[in-house]
């Protein structure tokens, strides 16, 4: 597979419509797959952290660098097309990957899933990565959901295709730990018990998640230390999760005017972002001038045309 190399500036266009061909490269009515954006060597073992990244915490790196000291030779942050029960809001995809790619390195991979049923994961993991013992590591509220049955049509056919191929390594959060014991105690899971381990963190990391950050940056808060370096300059940024701007007198969303322009240069110029200058676009479109406010109301009102922004 070839290599997908991302630059971490979010007003980069190649970088961003590279990482938009290879999500709409995958079937997601194909067989189960995992598509990494650099290919990872064969391994004796790996560990799959999937998540909706949305955005990556601080609590997502250290979990890869526990997983490493635990012996694993890999790990990789798996990001699902669809999320089960997950909205489709905050981050754009591409978003997400630059982060989760920002924070990889030679032992740590990135990679695209086509489903988001951990019984499919599993299967995909496994194609993946066929020489290796694979081991997804979750939090308890995960393990939460893969056994309930609300999330299938045939749950103990789904957890047997998820326990064969796979294992859970789980870091409970604070007040789920009990609940977690329970679900496992349970006469239909007993059998799987076995295939599920817990790795112990400190509280301040458990209790870190996603919803939590989202929630402090909507309220003004600094994201430093609550994500990896790289994630809080990329929020920084592009403005996401803050609270909207008033300029000129309207009510802006810097985090969405990028996303309109991104979906109008790949909509209209065949995903070429050749001649497009995105930061100034949204420098412009963020500012109080007359062009700043047409370009805002054309954007909103979907009267504006790619090969207008050369000329903005």
């Amino acid at each position: 597979m070839p290599v997908v190399h991302v630059s971490v500036d979010p007003f980069h266009l190649p970088s961003l419509f590279q990482l938009r061909s290879l999500a709409d490269a995958i079937d997601g009515s194909a067989a189960p797959a995992i598509k990494t954006l650099s290919p990872l060597p064969r391994c004796g073992s790996v560990a799959i952290l999937p998540g909706s990244f949305n955005p990556p915490t601080a609590a997502h790196g250290l979990l890869a660098e526990r997983a490493l000291s635990e012996g694993f030779e890999r790990v990789l942050f798996a990001l699902p097309l669809r999320p089960l029960g997950k909205p489709q809001t905050g981050l754009i995809l591409e978003d997400r990957l630059i982060a989760l790619r920002a924070l990889g390195g030679t032992v740590t991979g990135v990679g695209l899933c086509s489903h988001g049923l951990y019984a499919d994961m599993a299967e995909a993991a496994c194609a993946a990565f066929p020489d290796a013992r694979v081991t997804f590591l979750i939090g308890s509220d995960k393990v939460l959901q893969i056994f309930d049955g609300r999330w299938y049509r045939d749950r103990d056919e789904a957890l047997d295709r998820l326990f064969a191929r796979a294992s859970m390594l789980v870091a409970p959060r604070f007040d789920q730990t009990e609940r977690m014991r329970e679900v496992l105690r349970a006469p239909a899971n007993r059998r799987f018990a076995d295939r599920v381990s817990v790795l112990r963190l400190h509280p301040a990391v458990s209790d870190l998640s996603s919803t939590r950050v989202r929630g402090l940056l909507r309220a003004g808060a600094d994201p430093a230390g609550l994500v990896p370096g790289v994630v809080a300059d990329l929020l920084r940024q592009t403005g996401a999760f803050a609270t909207p701007l008033v300029v000129g007198g309207d009510e802006v969303d810097a985090y969405d005017v990028r996303a309109r322009l991104i979906d109008l240069v790949w909509r209209e110029r065949g995903h070429d972002g050749a001649g497009i200058d995105l930061g100034r676009l949204v420098r412009i479109a963020l500012s109080p001038t007359d062009a700043g406010r047409s370009l805002r109301r054309r954007l909103w009102s979907g009267a504006v045309h790619a090969e207008e922004l050369e000329t903005v």
